[in-house]
């Protein structure tokens, strides 16, 4: 490998293209692809070609180069809301993918070209303890830079291999630590040329081999569910006309689930506020129904919110963590109005408060999240102890039939899996689906599909590993590694 790198390192422009595709080979190891090593690869590169650089502002460029790959391809399927459904010209939303990639890069990716500073010796053991905790830092400030934004998460790629045992003990970013210390080990054996070393990190891929789906039997506390899948054209949503037939689609689908004691719709199917007239008229309509679960606009103190809510009650989750350019525009005295995609109805939404109330149903306690919620477990670390199960809803129309509702659903797996929780998810048309506590999808509905599945949820009222103490310890080992190893370096 050390070779055809160090050919490429000669020459500038031919290095950093390369390992731009270095950087969009890892999306391959992300759903719907799961080539699982592809990103272990990807990282053994980077950190290949960091050591090997001749200074700091040359670590940088390869590391922002890497990056820009990473974040352009993994990420690339936000095209799909901003050109076909934001009606943005073709050009325009490729440069907005591009700085996109740029911002993100030189945030989440590049900073580890401060590793140069520190300057990686011969010991790989510590070196690679070093990168990992620095990788596994700037991992953690994904969930609160820039609004947050905690995607292509390394550690998710252990769902279905003997890793995922780890999971509901470390969590996903204990299992990136693992990934980044795994890469640099890998890295830096070639570099010194340690052949034990080579060995022994070879070893550790035994961890990657594939796992099937855990059956288990089901037992104690449940309730009989239903998730209705409308796939209803989102063009159309807010036409007048449209109204009855979003409605007519959203009830004939629930009768066939009367017999259900709970019933999901999914994110904001109604072109109306949750207290119009029109919301009252549909309340009358659903007077024999279950308990049903909606996505939902409020509007409250002349704030517009994306909420959760339980139909003809006062029972409301307002989303927490909104989605940029799509439900709020950062830098927005700046950007607004530049596009009709910075203008759109629902991009000034306002973000729900902290630690919201659990919902109550049938002596069950609920946790709901909408949509982007799902990717940041620390938000909710009391209300995932105290819930008996999970309800994410989301609107994945938006993104088309690209990877990125499969890059969801792995999210809502890992997280399953993290909480020891079920997780119903409902969606606008895919991909809907009940995941037990393991992580398995139990029922599925694809996506585009106009339909609905039955099944039953289970309570889970024991915390894992993870929520109780184990989301404390990756956080606290790399800063503490961090901190300690450039001290004893500066010394």
């Amino acid at each position: 490998m050390g070779s055809p790198l160090n050919q490429a390192h000669k020459y500038p422009f031919i290095n950093y293209l390369f390992l731009a595709l270095i950087g969009a080979l890892s999306t391959l190891s992300f759903s719907p692809f799961n080539i699982k090593l592809s990103i272990l690869l990807s990282l053994i590169i980077l950190i290949h070609s960091v050591v090997n650089a001749t200074n700091f502002v040359e670590a940088f460029k390869r590391s922002f180069a890497w990056g820009l790959g990473y974040w352009i391809s993994g990420t690339g399927w936000l095209i799909v809301s901003i050109y076909f459904y934001g009606k943005t010209h073709l050009i325009t939303s490729i440069v907005i993918i591009l700085l996109m990639g740029i911002l993100l890069s030189i945030v989440f990716i590049a900073p580890i070209s401060l590793i140069k500073l520190v300057k990686p010796n011969k010991d790989i053991f510590t070196s690679s303890i070093l990168f990992a905790s620095f990788l596994t830092i700037l991992e953690l400030s994904r969930f609160v830079l820039l609004g947050g934004f905690p995607w292509l998460l390394p550690g998710l790629i252990t769902l279905d291999t003997i890793g995922q045992f780890f999971i509901p003990i470390i969590g996903v970013y204990g299992l990136s630590f693992f990934i980044y210390f795994l890469s640099a080990f890998i890295a830096l054996s070639f570099i010194y040329k340690r052949s034990i070393y080579l060995f022994s990190a070879i070893l550790c891929l035994l961890i990657f081999l594939p796992q099937g789906n855990i059956q288990q039997e089901y037992s104690g506390e449940s309730l009989e569910i239903g998730i209705i899948q409308p796939s209803l054209d989102p063009f159309e949503k807010f036409q007048k006309e449209e109204m009855a037939n979003i409605e007519q689609t959203l009830l004939d689908l629930s009768k066939e689930h009367m017999n259900a004691e709970l019933i999901i719709w999914p994110e904001s199917p109604l072109p109306y506020l949750n207290s119009s007239p029109e919301m009252k008229s549909l309340l009358i309509k659903l007077n024999n129904a279950p308990i049903i679960f909606s996505g939902a606009w409020e509007y409250k103190n002349n704030e517009l919110f994306n909420s959760l809510t339980i139909l003809g009650t006062n029972q409301s989750y307002f989303k927490r963590h909104l989605v940029p350019f799509g439900e709020y525009v950062p830098f927005e005295r700046i950007i607004r109005g530049l596009i009709d995609f910075f203008d759109l109805p629902m991009s000034s939404t306002t973000a729900g408060r902290p630690k919201q109330a659990l919902f109550e149903i049938e002596g069950f306690k609920v946790l709901g999240m909408i949509c982007f919620d799902v990717a940041f477990p620390l938000s909710y670390i009391e209300e995932t102890k105290n819930a008996d199960f999970i309800i994410n809803v989301s609107n994945d129309t938006w993104f088309g039939s690209s990877y990125g509702p499969f890059q969801h659903l792995q999210i809502v797996r890992a997280r399953a899996l993290e909480a020891n929780k079920w997780i119903l998810r409902g969606t606008s048309d895919g991909l809907s689906t009940i995941v037990d506590n393991k992580g398995t999808i139990v029922e599925i509905l694809t996506k585009g599909i106009r339909g609905s599945l039955s099944g039953t949820v289970y309570k889970i009222n024991e915390p894992s590993y993870f929520y109780k103490i184990g989301y404390l310890i990756i956080p606290f080992l790399s800063i503490f590694v961090f901190i300690t190893i450039i001290i004893l370096r500066s010394r």
